[in-house]
Protein backbone atom coordinates (compact mmCIF):
# COMPACT_ATOMS: atom_id res chain seq x y z
CA UNK A 1 0.00 0.00 0.00
CA UNK A 2 3.16 2.34 0.11
CA UNK A 3 3.23 2.27 -3.48
CA UNK A 4 2.66 5.98 -4.87
CA UNK A 5 -0.19 4.58 -7.69
CA UNK A 6 -1.92 2.71 -4.63
CA UNK A 7 -1.78 6.23 -2.58
CA UNK A 8 -3.43 7.80 -5.76
CA UNK A 9 -6.07 5.31 -6.35
CA UNK A 10 -7.09 5.89 -2.47
CA UNK A 11 -7.63 9.20 -3.17
CA UNK A 12 -9.44 8.28 -6.42
CA UNK A 13 -11.92 5.74 -4.12
CA UNK A 14 -12.74 8.47 -1.46
CA UNK A 15 -12.97 10.80 -4.42
CA UNK A 16 -15.74 8.65 -6.49
CA UNK A 17 -17.31 7.69 -2.80
CA UNK A 18 -17.58 11.51 -1.83
CA UNK A 19 -19.18 12.42 -4.95
CA UNK A 20 -21.86 9.53 -5.22
CA UNK A 21 -22.65 10.56 -1.45
CA UNK A 22 -23.50 14.51 -2.65
CA UNK A 23 -25.56 13.31 -5.40
CA UNK A 24 -27.24 11.23 -3.01
CA UNK A 25 -28.01 14.02 -0.79
CA UNK A 26 -28.94 16.61 -3.74
CA UNK A 27 -30.93 14.26 -4.79
CA UNK A 28 -32.95 13.83 -1.53
CA UNK A 29 -32.53 17.74 -0.74
CA UNK A 30 -32.92 19.28 -4.19
CA UNK A 31 -30.24 21.27 -3.86
CA UNK A 32 -29.07 22.54 -7.17
CA UNK A 33 -25.54 23.51 -5.56
CA UNK A 34 -24.35 20.23 -4.19
CA UNK A 35 -25.41 18.47 -7.24
CA UNK A 36 -22.66 20.94 -8.78
CA UNK A 37 -20.44 19.64 -5.88
CA UNK A 38 -20.85 16.20 -6.47
CA UNK A 39 -20.11 16.88 -10.18
CA UNK A 40 -16.87 19.09 -9.70
CA UNK A 41 -15.94 16.25 -6.92
CA UNK A 42 -15.95 13.80 -9.24
CA UNK A 43 -13.78 15.66 -12.21
CA UNK A 44 -11.44 16.46 -9.41
CA UNK A 45 -10.88 12.91 -8.71
CA UNK A 46 -9.95 12.25 -12.35
CA UNK A 47 -6.96 14.11 -11.43
CA UNK A 48 -5.34 11.77 -8.82
CA UNK A 49 -6.84 8.77 -10.90
CA UNK A 50 -4.86 10.11 -14.26
CA UNK A 51 -1.78 10.63 -11.88
CA UNK A 52 -1.61 6.92 -10.46
CA UNK A 53 -2.43 5.81 -14.07
CA UNK A 54 0.90 8.11 -15.18
CA UNK A 55 3.04 7.24 -11.77
CA UNK A 56 2.12 2.97 -12.06
CA UNK A 57 3.57 3.58 -16.09
CA UNK A 58 6.50 5.67 -15.05
CA UNK A 59 7.34 2.77 -11.92
CA UNK A 60 6.99 -0.10 -14.00
CA UNK A 61 8.18 1.61 -17.27
CA UNK A 62 5.74 0.47 -19.61
CA UNK A 63 1.86 1.19 -19.84
CA UNK A 64 0.02 -0.31 -17.15
CA UNK A 65 -2.64 -2.68 -19.00
CA UNK A 66 -1.29 -5.65 -18.19
CA UNK A 67 -3.98 -7.17 -15.88
CA UNK A 68 -7.30 -7.06 -14.96
CA UNK A 69 -6.45 -4.98 -11.86
CA UNK A 70 -5.28 -1.97 -14.42
CA UNK A 71 -8.00 -2.87 -17.44
CA UNK A 72 -10.93 -2.66 -14.83
CA UNK A 73 -9.29 1.01 -13.39
CA UNK A 74 -8.62 2.44 -17.24
CA UNK A 75 -12.49 1.13 -17.10
CA UNK A 76 -13.77 3.17 -14.06
CA UNK A 77 -12.12 6.35 -15.33
CA UNK A 78 -13.76 6.46 -18.65
CA UNK A 79 -17.26 6.05 -16.47
CA UNK A 80 -16.65 8.94 -14.61
CA UNK A 81 -15.35 10.82 -17.67
CA UNK A 82 -19.01 9.47 -19.32
CA UNK A 83 -20.60 10.96 -16.37
CA UNK A 84 -19.25 14.23 -16.94
CA UNK A 85 -20.14 14.37 -20.09
CA UNK A 86 -23.70 13.39 -19.84
CA UNK A 87 -24.17 15.78 -16.82
CA UNK A 88 -23.09 18.92 -18.90
CA UNK A 89 -24.72 17.58 -22.23
CA UNK A 90 -28.06 17.10 -20.31
CA UNK A 91 -27.60 20.00 -17.35
CA UNK A 92 -28.89 18.13 -14.93
CA UNK A 93 -26.26 17.04 -12.24
CA UNK A 94 -28.76 14.32 -11.21
CA UNK A 95 -27.96 11.50 -13.76
CA UNK A 96 -24.49 11.19 -11.33
CA UNK A 97 -27.08 9.24 -9.10
CA UNK A 98 -26.91 6.14 -10.95
CA UNK A 99 -23.71 6.45 -12.79
CA UNK A 100 -21.09 7.48 -9.97
CA UNK A 101 -21.71 4.08 -8.04
CA UNK A 102 -20.33 2.53 -10.90
CA UNK A 103 -16.69 3.73 -10.51
CA UNK A 104 -16.68 3.01 -6.96
CA UNK A 105 -17.80 -0.48 -7.12
CA UNK A 106 -15.42 -1.26 -9.80
CA UNK A 107 -12.43 -0.05 -7.30
CA UNK A 108 -13.61 -2.44 -5.22
CA UNK A 109 -13.69 -5.05 -6.68
CA UNK A 110 -10.30 -4.55 -8.80
CA UNK A 111 -8.80 -4.00 -5.16
CA UNK A 112 -9.74 -7.94 -5.24
CA UNK A 113 -7.54 -8.54 -8.20
CA UNK A 114 -3.62 -8.95 -7.93
CA UNK A 115 -2.18 -5.19 -8.39
CA UNK A 116 1.58 -6.03 -8.06
CA UNK A 117 3.94 -3.90 -10.18
CA UNK A 118 5.23 -6.30 -12.85
CA UNK A 119 8.85 -4.06 -14.08
CA UNK A 120 9.10 -7.52 -17.01
CA UNK A 121 6.49 -8.28 -19.67
CA UNK A 122 6.72 -11.60 -21.51
CA UNK A 123 7.20 -11.01 -24.91
CA UNK A 124 3.66 -11.16 -25.67
CA UNK A 125 3.42 -7.77 -24.23
CA UNK A 126 6.11 -6.08 -25.39
CA UNK A 127 3.89 -3.98 -28.47
CA UNK A 128 2.64 -0.79 -28.58
CA UNK A 129 -0.34 -2.70 -30.56
CA UNK A 130 -1.45 -4.15 -26.86
CA UNK A 131 -1.57 -0.76 -25.66
CA UNK A 132 -3.69 0.75 -28.55
CA UNK A 133 -6.08 -3.12 -28.05
CA UNK A 134 -6.17 -2.76 -24.04
CA UNK A 135 -6.73 1.00 -24.14
CA UNK A 136 -9.82 1.28 -26.81
CA UNK A 137 -11.18 -2.01 -25.33
CA UNK A 138 -11.00 -0.81 -21.61
CA UNK A 139 -12.93 2.58 -22.84
CA UNK A 140 -15.37 1.00 -24.96
CA UNK A 141 -16.49 -1.47 -22.39
CA UNK A 142 -16.69 1.43 -19.99
CA UNK A 143 -18.67 3.11 -22.41
CA UNK A 144 -20.96 0.23 -22.04
CA UNK A 145 -20.83 0.48 -18.43
CA UNK A 146 -22.74 3.50 -18.71
CA UNK A 147 -25.20 1.72 -21.10
CA UNK A 148 -26.00 -0.53 -18.46
CA UNK A 149 -26.83 2.21 -15.75
CA UNK A 150 -28.97 4.16 -18.90
CA UNK A 151 -30.95 0.60 -19.31
CA UNK A 152 -31.27 -0.32 -15.28
CA UNK A 153 -32.61 3.19 -14.79
CA UNK A 154 -35.36 2.87 -17.69
CA UNK A 155 -36.52 -0.65 -16.38
CA UNK A 156 -36.64 1.09 -13.12
CA UNK A 157 -38.51 3.84 -14.03
CA UNK A 158 -42.66 3.08 -13.74
CA UNK A 159 -44.92 3.33 -16.91
CA UNK A 160 -47.53 5.35 -15.06
CA UNK A 161 -49.84 3.90 -18.30
CA UNK A 162 -49.56 0.40 -16.96
CA UNK A 163 -50.90 -0.49 -13.44
CA UNK A 164 -49.14 -3.82 -11.88
CA UNK A 165 -51.40 -6.13 -10.02
CA UNK A 166 -50.72 -8.38 -7.09
CA UNK A 167 -51.62 -11.58 -9.51
CA UNK A 168 -48.69 -9.95 -11.57
CA UNK A 169 -46.04 -9.74 -8.40
CA UNK A 170 -47.02 -13.19 -7.78
CA UNK A 171 -46.47 -14.51 -10.82
CA UNK A 172 -43.38 -13.44 -11.18
CA UNK A 173 -42.28 -14.72 -7.96
CA UNK A 174 -43.72 -18.15 -8.66
CA UNK A 175 -41.77 -18.42 -11.77
CA UNK A 176 -38.99 -17.42 -9.88
CA UNK A 177 -39.53 -20.06 -7.67
CA UNK A 178 -39.50 -22.71 -10.35
CA UNK A 179 -36.73 -21.28 -12.81
CA UNK A 180 -34.13 -20.05 -10.47
CA UNK A 181 -34.49 -22.43 -7.39
CA UNK A 182 -36.05 -25.79 -8.15
CA UNK A 183 -34.70 -26.03 -12.27
CA UNK A 184 -31.27 -25.67 -10.61
CA UNK A 185 -31.99 -28.01 -7.72
CA UNK A 186 -33.78 -30.66 -10.10
CA UNK A 187 -30.34 -30.35 -12.65
CA UNK A 188 -27.95 -30.98 -9.45
CA UNK A 189 -29.70 -33.63 -8.48
CA UNK A 190 -30.01 -35.09 -11.75
CA UNK A 191 -26.67 -34.99 -12.60
CA UNK A 192 -25.19 -36.59 -9.29
CA UNK A 193 -27.36 -39.60 -9.76
CA UNK A 194 -26.34 -40.36 -13.37
CA UNK A 195 -22.78 -39.76 -12.02
CA UNK A 196 -21.07 -37.59 -14.69
CA UNK A 197 -19.85 -34.73 -11.93
CA UNK A 198 -16.14 -35.01 -10.35
CA UNK A 199 -14.68 -36.86 -7.78
CA UNK A 200 -14.08 -34.35 -4.73
CA UNK A 201 -10.63 -34.56 -3.93
CA UNK A 202 -11.81 -35.88 -0.40
CA UNK A 203 -13.08 -38.98 -1.70
CA UNK A 204 -10.02 -39.39 -4.45
CA UNK A 205 -8.04 -43.05 -2.78
CA UNK A 206 -4.77 -42.21 -2.93
CA UNK A 207 -2.83 -44.60 -5.49
CA UNK A 208 -5.99 -42.70 -7.70
CA UNK A 209 -4.72 -39.21 -7.09
CA UNK A 210 -2.13 -39.31 -10.14
CA UNK A 211 -4.78 -40.52 -12.71
CA UNK A 212 -7.74 -38.63 -11.81
CA UNK A 213 -6.14 -34.97 -13.02
CA UNK A 214 -8.34 -31.48 -14.23
CA UNK A 215 -12.28 -32.30 -14.65
CA UNK A 216 -12.23 -35.62 -13.11
CA UNK A 217 -11.52 -34.18 -9.90
CA UNK A 218 -13.45 -31.14 -7.70
CA UNK A 219 -11.31 -29.28 -5.18
CA UNK A 220 -14.32 -26.95 -4.39
CA UNK A 221 -14.55 -26.47 -0.67
CA UNK A 222 -15.83 -24.53 1.84
CA UNK A 223 -13.59 -23.29 4.84
CA UNK A 224 -14.99 -24.18 7.98
CA UNK A 225 -13.80 -23.92 11.50
CA UNK A 226 -13.83 -27.55 11.93
CA UNK A 227 -11.98 -28.28 8.36
CA UNK A 228 -12.94 -27.74 4.57
CA UNK A 229 -16.60 -28.97 3.43
CA UNK A 230 -16.41 -30.38 0.03
CA UNK A 231 -19.24 -29.41 -1.81
CA UNK A 232 -17.78 -29.66 -5.41
CA UNK A 233 -20.50 -31.84 -7.19
CA UNK A 234 -23.51 -29.64 -5.45
CA UNK A 235 -21.69 -26.23 -6.77
CA UNK A 236 -21.36 -27.72 -10.12
CA UNK A 237 -24.52 -29.36 -9.96
CA UNK A 238 -26.22 -25.69 -8.97
CA UNK A 239 -23.86 -23.82 -11.42
CA UNK A 240 -25.08 -25.82 -14.62
CA UNK A 241 -28.73 -25.30 -13.08
CA UNK A 242 -27.93 -21.90 -13.70
CA UNK A 243 -27.37 -21.67 -17.35
CA UNK A 244 -30.52 -23.98 -17.79
CA UNK A 245 -32.71 -21.41 -15.85
CA UNK A 246 -30.93 -18.57 -17.54
CA UNK A 247 -32.19 -20.14 -21.11
CA UNK A 248 -35.36 -21.71 -19.99
CA UNK A 249 -36.73 -18.61 -17.65
CA UNK A 250 -36.54 -16.03 -20.82
CA UNK A 251 -38.05 -18.58 -22.73
CA UNK A 252 -40.95 -19.60 -21.07
CA UNK A 253 -41.08 -15.81 -19.72
CA UNK A 254 -42.12 -14.59 -23.33
CA UNK A 255 -44.31 -17.25 -23.47
CA UNK A 256 -46.65 -16.71 -20.53
CA UNK A 257 -46.59 -12.80 -20.57
CA UNK A 258 -48.02 -13.05 -24.05
CA UNK A 259 -50.76 -14.98 -23.27
CA UNK A 260 -51.41 -13.07 -20.50
CA UNK A 261 -53.56 -10.16 -19.85
CA UNK A 262 -52.13 -8.91 -16.67
CA UNK A 263 -49.40 -6.04 -16.55
CA UNK A 264 -46.30 -7.53 -15.90
CA UNK A 265 -43.44 -7.04 -13.20
CA UNK A 266 -41.09 -8.27 -15.26
CA UNK A 267 -38.67 -5.94 -15.98
CA UNK A 268 -38.84 -5.19 -12.30
CA UNK A 269 -37.80 -9.06 -11.67
CA UNK A 270 -35.46 -9.31 -14.39
CA UNK A 271 -33.55 -6.66 -12.65
CA UNK A 272 -33.84 -8.47 -9.85
CA UNK A 273 -32.40 -11.56 -10.94
CA UNK A 274 -29.88 -9.28 -12.90
CA UNK A 275 -28.61 -7.28 -9.95
CA UNK A 276 -28.68 -10.08 -7.00
CA UNK A 277 -26.76 -12.55 -9.81
CA UNK A 278 -23.92 -9.65 -9.87
CA UNK A 279 -23.65 -8.87 -6.54
CA UNK A 280 -23.48 -12.43 -5.69
CA UNK A 281 -20.38 -12.67 -8.00
CA UNK A 282 -18.72 -9.61 -5.75
CA UNK A 283 -19.51 -11.82 -2.64
CA UNK A 284 -18.35 -15.13 -3.89
CA UNK A 285 -14.90 -12.75 -5.60
CA UNK A 286 -14.38 -11.73 -1.65
CA UNK A 287 -15.17 -15.14 -0.19
CA UNK A 288 -12.05 -16.79 -2.68
CA UNK A 289 -10.04 -13.52 -1.85
CA UNK A 290 -9.90 -14.20 1.96
CA UNK A 291 -9.94 -17.94 1.62
CA UNK A 292 -13.40 -19.15 2.58
CA UNK A 293 -14.28 -20.40 -0.62
CA UNK A 294 -11.81 -22.62 -2.60
CA UNK A 295 -12.19 -23.95 -6.28
CA UNK A 296 -10.22 -26.18 -8.37
CA UNK A 297 -7.53 -24.48 -9.99
CA UNK A 298 -7.43 -26.20 -13.46
CA UNK A 299 -10.73 -27.49 -14.66
CA UNK A 300 -13.56 -26.76 -16.93
CA UNK A 301 -16.08 -26.67 -14.70
CA UNK A 302 -14.22 -24.13 -12.26
CA UNK A 303 -16.73 -21.26 -13.65
CA UNK A 304 -19.60 -23.72 -12.98
CA UNK A 305 -18.02 -24.25 -9.09
CA UNK A 306 -18.19 -20.40 -9.38
CA UNK A 307 -21.94 -20.10 -10.34
CA UNK A 308 -22.71 -22.89 -7.62
CA UNK A 309 -22.73 -20.49 -4.37
CA UNK A 310 -23.25 -17.19 -6.85
CA UNK A 311 -27.11 -18.70 -7.15
CA UNK A 312 -27.66 -19.45 -3.59
CA UNK A 313 -26.38 -15.77 -1.80
CA UNK A 314 -28.85 -14.65 -4.64
CA UNK A 315 -31.80 -16.56 -3.42
CA UNK A 316 -30.87 -14.36 -0.13
CA UNK A 317 -30.27 -11.13 -2.09
CA UNK A 318 -33.17 -11.57 -4.34
CA UNK A 319 -36.14 -10.55 -1.86
CA UNK A 320 -34.21 -8.26 -0.44
CA UNK A 321 -33.69 -6.16 -3.81
CA UNK A 322 -36.79 -6.63 -4.42
CA UNK A 323 -38.09 -4.80 -1.60
CA UNK A 324 -35.55 -1.84 -2.46
CA UNK A 325 -36.03 -1.36 -6.09
CA UNK A 326 -39.61 -1.39 -5.75
CA UNK A 327 -39.34 1.69 -3.16
CA UNK A 328 -36.95 2.78 -6.06
CA UNK A 329 -39.99 2.91 -8.26
CA UNK A 330 -41.87 4.41 -6.31
CA UNK A 331 -39.45 6.83 -4.54
CA UNK A 332 -36.00 7.90 -5.41
CA UNK A 333 -36.28 7.13 -9.30
CA UNK A 334 -39.15 9.36 -9.77
CA UNK A 335 -37.70 11.87 -7.78
CA UNK A 336 -35.14 12.00 -9.94
CA UNK A 337 -37.06 14.41 -12.18
CA UNK A 338 -35.87 12.64 -15.41
CA UNK A 339 -38.35 11.20 -18.37
CA UNK A 340 -37.75 7.58 -19.23
CA UNK A 341 -36.61 8.99 -22.44
CA UNK A 342 -33.35 10.71 -20.92
CA UNK A 343 -32.19 7.19 -19.81
CA UNK A 344 -32.93 5.48 -22.95
CA UNK A 345 -31.24 8.30 -24.60
CA UNK A 346 -27.98 7.88 -22.21
CA UNK A 347 -28.36 3.99 -22.80
CA UNK A 348 -27.69 4.32 -27.07
CA UNK A 349 -25.41 7.54 -26.64
CA UNK A 350 -23.25 5.09 -24.26
CA UNK A 351 -23.17 2.52 -26.71
CA UNK A 352 -22.74 5.04 -29.96
CA UNK A 353 -19.52 6.24 -28.26
CA UNK A 354 -18.32 2.73 -27.34
CA UNK A 355 -18.83 0.97 -30.10
CA UNK A 356 -16.43 2.52 -32.31
CA UNK A 357 -13.65 2.07 -29.23
CA UNK A 358 -14.37 -1.84 -28.90
CA UNK A 359 -14.15 -2.49 -32.83
CA UNK A 360 -10.76 -0.81 -33.16
CA UNK A 361 -9.44 -1.71 -30.29
CA UNK A 362 -10.81 -5.32 -29.20
CA UNK A 363 -11.16 -6.83 -32.88
CA UNK A 364 -8.54 -4.85 -35.18
CA UNK A 365 -6.10 -3.73 -33.27
CA UNK A 366 -6.48 -7.36 -31.25
CA UNK A 367 -6.08 -9.00 -33.91
CA UNK A 368 -2.49 -6.96 -34.71
CA UNK A 369 -1.14 -7.54 -31.76
CA UNK A 370 -2.07 -11.29 -31.87
CA UNK A 371 -0.48 -11.60 -35.64
CA UNK A 372 2.67 -10.23 -33.75
CA UNK A 373 2.46 -11.87 -30.84
CA UNK A 374 1.47 -15.48 -31.56
CA UNK A 375 1.78 -15.41 -35.48
CA UNK A 376 -1.93 -15.37 -36.17
CA UNK A 377 -4.87 -13.10 -36.17
CA UNK A 378 -7.78 -15.80 -34.57
CA UNK A 379 -6.77 -18.41 -32.28
CA UNK A 380 -10.30 -19.15 -30.93
CA UNK A 381 -9.02 -18.45 -27.50
CA UNK A 382 -11.58 -17.94 -24.48
CA UNK A 383 -11.06 -13.80 -24.45
CA UNK A 384 -10.97 -13.54 -28.66
CA UNK A 385 -14.32 -15.56 -28.47
CA UNK A 386 -16.08 -13.52 -25.79
CA UNK A 387 -14.73 -10.29 -27.24
CA UNK A 388 -16.05 -11.03 -30.86
CA UNK A 389 -19.85 -12.03 -28.72
CA UNK A 390 -19.73 -8.99 -27.12
CA UNK A 391 -18.78 -6.77 -30.37
CA UNK A 392 -21.86 -9.25 -32.45
CA UNK A 393 -24.36 -8.32 -29.51
CA UNK A 394 -23.74 -4.62 -29.82
CA UNK A 395 -23.79 -4.40 -33.27
CA UNK A 396 -27.13 -6.54 -33.58
CA UNK A 397 -27.97 -3.76 -31.35
CA UNK A 398 -27.34 -1.18 -33.00
CA UNK A 399 -28.70 -3.02 -35.80
CA UNK A 400 -32.11 -3.32 -33.63
CA UNK A 401 -32.35 -0.15 -33.09
CA UNK A 402 -32.27 1.45 -36.83
CA UNK A 403 -33.73 -0.84 -38.83
CA UNK A 404 -36.29 -2.74 -36.36
CA UNK A 405 -36.92 0.76 -34.29
CA UNK A 406 -36.48 -1.20 -30.85
CA UNK A 407 -37.13 1.34 -28.32
CA UNK A 408 -38.37 1.17 -24.60
CA UNK A 409 -38.01 -2.09 -22.55
CA UNK A 410 -36.73 -4.07 -25.03
CA UNK A 411 -33.73 -2.31 -25.94
CA UNK A 412 -33.10 -1.41 -21.77
CA UNK A 413 -33.42 -4.96 -21.86
CA UNK A 414 -30.98 -5.66 -24.37
CA UNK A 415 -28.50 -3.14 -22.93
CA UNK A 416 -28.57 -4.89 -19.32
CA UNK A 417 -27.50 -8.24 -20.79
CA UNK A 418 -24.61 -6.46 -22.54
CA UNK A 419 -23.12 -5.93 -19.56
CA UNK A 420 -23.45 -9.68 -18.29
CA UNK A 421 -21.80 -10.43 -21.62
CA UNK A 422 -18.73 -8.00 -20.95
CA UNK A 423 -18.43 -9.08 -17.33
CA UNK A 424 -18.54 -13.39 -17.97
CA UNK A 425 -15.80 -12.28 -20.82
CA UNK A 426 -13.85 -9.80 -18.70
CA UNK A 427 -13.23 -12.53 -16.58
CA UNK A 428 -13.52 -15.31 -18.43
CA UNK A 429 -9.76 -15.70 -18.87
CA UNK A 430 -9.87 -16.43 -14.67
CA UNK A 431 -11.59 -19.74 -15.22
CA UNK A 432 -10.92 -20.63 -18.99
CA UNK A 433 -7.56 -19.81 -18.77
CA UNK A 434 -6.26 -19.58 -22.93
CA UNK A 435 -3.31 -16.79 -24.60
CA UNK A 436 -4.90 -14.10 -22.36
CA UNK A 437 -4.39 -16.04 -18.79
CA UNK A 438 -1.57 -13.60 -18.26
CA UNK A 439 -4.28 -11.35 -17.01
CA UNK A 440 -5.42 -12.82 -14.00
CA UNK A 441 -1.72 -12.90 -12.81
Amino acid sequence: MNRPDAIFYSITFYAYLASFLLYIVHVALKKEKVGLYATIVAGIGLIPHSIAFGTRWAHQGHIPLANMYEYMGLMSWMVVAGLIYFVIRYKNHKIGVFVSPIPVMMLVVASLLPNEVNRQLMPALQSNWLAIHVTLAALGSGAFLISFAGGTLYLLTDDESVKVGRESVRREWNLFAIFWIAVPIVVAVLLKLIGILPTPINQVPANMMGRLTGSAVTQFALMASDGPLYWGRTAIGLGIGLVVAAIAWPLYHGRIVKQSKLAGAGSRMFMVVVAALLLSAIIVGFLIKNGTVMLTGRSYLKIFEFFGPVLVISWALSPILWFFMGRAQGAWVKSLGLKRTVFEEIGYAAVAIGYPLYTVGALFAGAIWAEQAWGTWWSWDPKEVGALIIWLFYTGFLHARYQREWRGKRAAVLLVLGMVFVFVSFFGNYFFGGLHSFEVT
